[in-house]
């Protein structure tokens, strides 16, 4: 009877009948254990994100895209400066304790794997930008700092000027033929890429010369941002899409499928750096790469890698495109926007730039008080990167107020919230250059667009080259104005996809050409 029994229940119709009441049980234990006995149980928040990882589905992913920040924002209304946002993360709002946060010098600080959709065995993992662990990370890192130093950026002045000019050139043209009216944003993306995949893999894309831009790449390297808040929640998924056929992924998601497939994109290039290296193990061409760099490094033979640095360069690309993108877009607009803002730059630049086709310099750019403040002001307003940034402290116990954070939680705070905190930044919203001039502790306490601590962005110098170098070229040749652009549409940040993102049917920011003053002035 008992063997009749037991065969019962272990007959596929038996589990059939008890492996979902027992899935559920499961599941209710993990969720009780969640809100009562896991270490962070006792943080202030909604038990309900506490319990579950739903709670942050439905704000981010469905019904409701992208709005969980603004979520969280009210929740630290509710609850106070630290929230349990969902049941492995604390959300601090409290600009004063970013630092701790963040570490510095030898205070080791990992990736939360859960969020950066990364793992040692995905698509992405391999990558400086999205490894995990402090020391490895560090490791990659040191083989490339010494490209993204400030010096080695000086002596690449020369080639962003070459791309420069060749955006002038191109913008001369439309204007000269009758297409006065150019997206600026399609322009800086075409800008960006061609800049850095020049200096990374030896060659651009030649997107400055494509009557597209960089448009398909700028929609790639978006769409990766929309995934991201989908990949989290269903990580494996995520992971198998980017190791597919592209083919067969367009068939659930043409977004994943766009992205896996551009995502190899430079292996042809980084296997010609590897057969030329292995060739006469020195330079690929006259000029220094970036990857060649990593090939003559002392990095670990799995370090160089075809499939490792190809997911290196896809990475690079898009770091150094698309948040470089909005930001020159969204300075431009704020500038155009704003007579007095527009006269006063334009009077700080005529002082290093003696006629619209003259050379100038970065360091004379930087000189300029209130242009510098231009490009600092926007770099908040624009939150090119919005998102919230966890950090691990795998070794040490963080203590904020009364709360004593547990080794190994990832906390976090938003770069957004930071930025919009009308407390250290009064009417946020605004445009408002002076603010850097009157309080120079400002920028180094709280500006966030490029990180902070010991994984702050490498490409911080290169990317306010870029910034400086075009915005005031294109100011200086051209006297243009907006054109159809909506500020809530194409300006205002309305979703957080890591990268702050506009609306879907955004166009970009437009503008029209009046006149090129290098014409009129010879």
């Amino acid at each position: 009877m008992e063997q009749q029994f037991f065969g019962e229940w272990l007959s596929p119709r038996g589990a059939f009948l008890i492996l979902p009441p027992l899935y559920l049980v499961y599941w209710l234990f993990v969720f009780v254990y969640r809100i009562t006995l896991h270490p962070l149980a006792k943080f202030p928040g909604p038990k309900l994100a506490g319990a579950t990882f739903w709670y942050e589905f439905y704000y981010d992913v469905w019904p409701i895209r992208y709005q969980y920040m603004w979520k969280i924002e009210e929740l630290h209304q509710k609850y106070g400066p630290i929230v349990r946002i969902n049941p492995i993360h604390l959300h601090i709002h409290d600009p004063e304790f970013l630092d701790p946060i963040y570490g510095s010098g030898r205070q080791k600080r990992n990736l939360d794997p859960w969020f950066s959709i990364a793992s040692e065995s995905g698509v992405m993992g391999e990558s400086t930008l999205q490894t995990v662990d402090h020391q490895k990370h560090r490791m990659r890192k040191n083989a490339l700092t010494r490209f993204f130093s400030k010096g080695a950026v000086r002596q690449l002045e020369g080639l962003i000027m070459d791309k420069v000019d060749r955006l002038l050139d191109r913008m001369a043209n439309m204007h000269r033929t009758g297409k006065s009216v150019v997206n600026i944003s399609h322009a800086a993306a075409a800008l960006s890429m061609d800049v850095i995949s020049s200096y990374s893999l030896g060659g651009d894309m030649g997107c400055l010369a494509r009557e597209e831009w960089a448009g398909r790449w700028s929609d790639t390297f978006r769409g990766l941002g929309t995934l991201r808040p989908i990949g989290r929640q269903f990580r494996t998924l995520f992971i198998l899409s980017m190791g597919i056929e592209p083919w067969f992924v367009r068939w659930f998601s043409p977004t994943a499928a766009e992205v896996a497939e551009r995502a190899k994109y430079p292996m042809k290039s980084i296997q010609a750096h590897i057969k030329a290296y292995e060739k006469d193990n020195k330079a690929l061409t006259n000029t220094r790469t970036i990857f060649m760099e990593i090939l003559d490094s002392d990095l670990p033979p799995q370090e160089k890698s075809a499939s490792r640095l190809s997911t290196e360069a896809f990475l690079l690309l898009g770091a150094g495109t698309d948040p470089l993108t909005r930001n020159i877009s969204v300075i431009m607009y704020y500038v155009l926007a704003d007579q007095a803002i527009l006269e006063r730059v334009h009077a700080e630049l005529k002082s290093v730039i003696s006629s619209p086709g003259a050379s100038v310099t970065l360091a004379e750019l930087e000189a300029l008080p209130f242009f510098s403040a231009c490009i600092t002001e926007g770099l908040r307003i624009t939150n090119a990167v919005s998102t919230r940034i966890p950090r691990v402290a795998p070794e040490q116990v963080l203590q904020y107020k009364q709360w004593t954070i547990p080794k190994g939680t990832p906390v976090m705070q938003s770069l957004y919230l930071v930025h919009m905190n009308p407390e250290i930044f009064p009417e946020p919203r605004k445009f408002n250059p002076q603010r850097w001039l009157d309080n120079d502790s400002l920028k180094s306490r709280y500006l966030m667009a490029f990180g902070r601590g010991t994984r702050q962005c490498l490409g911080i110098n290169l990317a306010y080259a870029e910034m400086f170098l075009s915005i005031a070229r294109l100011l200086s040749r051209f006297d243009m104005e907006l054109f159809d652009v909506v500020k809530e549409r194409d300006i205002d940040v309305t979703g957080d996809c890591f990268n702050g993102v506009t609306h879907d049917d955004s166009p970009g920011v437009q503008v029209r050409i009046l006149e090129d003053r290098l014409v009129n002035s010879m």
